[in-house]
């Protein structure tokens, strides 16, 4: 995006903006002091992108710190809240007027010439001079390269490969939720080993009230639930949003209760014959309790204590999912990659 202001401000230097979506105007470039300028917005910063060719290299890695050493003077003064030096050209970040944005071009302009960085008469993939050979401007996404024909070309097939790879990696999908699923019986598995066998030997030293800890158990299967996913699909969708939200949930909610049954198992000594009898599992969901059980459950309401420790656990496991599944939104909220290239004379 570039707002009208900012598309007016640099159309007046010799910029031309390229329409986005409706009416918006997606960028501005511009063959600028002898380097290919892109310039747009994101995030409320102003953006400058300069297209030149910097190789790896020794000498180049001194150049790089002796520019990055030079300029870094002079950030406040322009209002500069970030910057990159690549291979591929520097990026600016300007969260300044229009005015100081405008300085803050001129200045990277004779940044880049008094470190002989090589401008619009050299491809910025592969370093060659175009000579008599017109250059391709290659628009991907926001930023704007200059590209001999054949590196032009190449990089269309990158992003043709990167886009088959995204199809390729959506049709995972199945992998994904049996993954999730798999790795959600874990966390459920961790709550049977925290109850049938911590929780013993916490009660003997007087620590049973901090078994509540255990609760926790829920944060950690959400987790594993998330990772399952995203080891096959790292794209966020309505399946992923829906698979890891329920394994995270009810295999918490399985493992809760099953370390309720197995630490009553554990603790007053019963047999794993009672598994067998149906009353056994229902007393830790209601308080029916069998007369032959009577007297085993008179001390200890356990119905009582695995409602309060489900829902604690079913909280750690929502807010789990919900920190997990936000940050892969985040990653994956992108727009659909194109690339779109253009013969241009460089006067």
């Amino acid at each position: 995006m570039i707002t009208k202001n900012l598309a007016k401000a640099v159309e007046d230097i010799g910029f031309t903006y390229v329409e986005g979506s409706g009416s918006d105007k997606s960028h501005a470039y511009a063959i600028y002091g002898d380097y290919l300028v892109t310039v747009y917005e994101e995030s409320g910063k102003k953006i400058a992108y300069f297209n030149f060719r910097f190789p790896e290299s020794e000498e180049n890695d001194l150049k790089k710190y002796d520019m990055s050493e030079s300029f870094s003077a002079d950030l406040e003064y322009y209002s500069v809240c970030d910057y990159y030096i690549d291979e591929d050209g520097m990026r600016v970040y300007c969260n300044g007027n229009i005015p100081d944005f405008l300085k803050l071009i001129d200045r990277c302009i004779t940044l880049l010439k008094d470190n002989d960085i090589r401008g619009v008469e050299y491809c910025s993939k592969c370093g060659n001079k175009f000579g008599s050979r017109k250059p391709k401007k290659v628009t991907d996404g926001k930023e704007n390269h200059l590209m001999c024909e054949h590196c032009a070309l190449e990089t269309v097939e990158e992003v043709a490969n990167r886009i088959n790879e995204s199809n390729d990696e959506a049709a995972t999908g199945s992998k994904a939720i049996l993954f999730s699923t798999l790795f959600s019986l874990v966390g459920a598995f961790l709550y049977f080993v925290l109850y049938y066998w911590l929780s013993p030997a916490m009660s003997e030293s007087g620590l049973n009230e901090i078994r509540y800890i255990f609760c926790v158990a829920g944060f950690i299967t959400s987790m594993l639930a998330y990772f399952g996913y995203v080891f096959f699909c790292k794209k966020a969708n309505a399946f992923t949003y829906v698979t890891v939200s329920i394994n995270a949930l009810l295999f918490t909610a399985i493992g809760q209760y099953i370390g309720i049954v197995f630490e009553f198992i554990a603790k007053e000594g019963f047999s794993l014959s009672a598994l067998s009898n149906k009353h056994f599992w229902l007393v830790h969901l209601r308080n029916t309790i069998p007369a032959d059980l009577a007297t085993s459950f008179a001390e200890y309401n356990y119905s009582a204590t695995f409602w309060k420790m489900l829902v604690i656990s079913l909280c750690f496991a929502a807010v789990g999912s919900a920190i997990f599944l936000l940050s892969l939104r985040d990653k994956s909220v992108k727009k659909p990659e194109t690339v779109e290239i253009e013969t241009i004379s460089i006067k």
